[in-house]
């Protein structure tokens, strides 16, 4: 089974977990043990591009949060990880227990660094969406194969010889793949998968698009459903700007108010109808608000 685990604060944790790979924003960690895989993302710069905290945290299955530390990068990370509702690991470094005062994580357990890979590997999740989709964090050109792309199956199982369709509107045929070094004929959710394609070059992509089974087009305006934490205390009103992530893409984006929140988009992003987004202010906790994507303009 493949899992993705965000480590959002601490390297030193993630590489305990994984070897490192690719970084481009965020840094890949693989390890394989048997048939299990796990990949853990950790932003690279989080306190200046917090937008990598967010894209690790949603492609993420789960969520392991050091406490080395304790400051509002903790407390910014503990409300990012309320906000979206997945599991979370937090290690026993230090009594977090003034953070989570008032059922902030719904569900969480304490472990030692010693037993982490273990329940993480204990961990199981189940995506039943047949819908073949790839976001994808990097693109490039490899001598003798074409262009190649990196990205994080989150649904359905891409198979070699496929014909998907860039959120451009182009469609790809995948030539071969690797996951974790190995040649493979198919990669099901949860895999960090290279994908050699034909129909598009390298230059033509770029981090946060999406190659998918049904045509995901960018939209210049969404309307979401949306929760804030009450940690934050913002106010949200009328043409006030955030940024909005959602998986590997960002853009600022201005909202109207109503029964579901309009948001104009400065640079149009692939979405679709289901997408869970997270929204982001200048002052801490920068992860204020979630949501879901319900409708798109194009």
């Amino acid at each position: 089974m493949n899992r993705i685990v965000s480590v959002p604060l601490n390297e030193e944790l993630a590489s305990l977990i994984g070897k490192k790979g690719s970084v481009n924003g965020i840094s890949f960690f693989n390890r394989k043990i048997g048939e299990d895989v796990i990949v853990t993302l950790y932003p690279t710069n989080a306190l200046e591009k917090p937008y990598g905290l967010a894209e690790s945290m949603l492609v993420s299955d789960m969520i392991v949060i050091s406490t080395a530390d304790v400051g509002k990068e903790l407390g910014e990370a503990l409300v990012a990880a309320s906000l979206l509702g997945k599991k979370v690991l937090l290690t026993n470094e230090n009594d977090v227990s003034k953070f989570l005062a008032g059922g902030l994580l719904k569900d969480y357990d304490i472990v030692g660094k010693e037993e982490l890979v273990d329940r993480i590997l204990a961990y199981r999740t189940e995506k039943a969406d047949p819908t073949v989709r790839v976001d994808i964090d990097k693109a490039f050109p490899v001598t003798g194969i074409g262009t190649v792309v990196l990205g994080v199956v989150i649904s359905g199982t891409v198979k070699v010889h496929d014909t998907l369709r860039h959120n451009s509107g182009k469609s790809i045929t995948v030539r071969s793949m690797q996951s974790q070094d190995i040649d493979v004929k198919e990669a099901p959710p949860g895999t960090r998968v290279g994908i050699a394609i034909k129909g598009m070059e390298h230059g033509e992509i770029e981090k946060g698009d999406i190659f998918s089974s049904v045509q995901i087009s960018n939209a210049k305006k969404v309307y979401a459903t949306i929760g804030t934490s009450g940690i934050a205390n913002e106010k949200m009103v009328d043409n006030a700007q955030y940024l909005l992530v959602s998986n590997f893409s960002h853009t600022n984006a201005k909202i109207r108010l109503g029964d579901d929140v309009e948001f104009t988009l400065e640079k149009p992003l692939p979405l679709m109808p289901g997408d869970k987004i997270l929204l982001l202010r200048s002052q801490f906790p920068r992860l204020f608000a979630s949501g879901v994507i319900k409708r798109i303009e194009q």
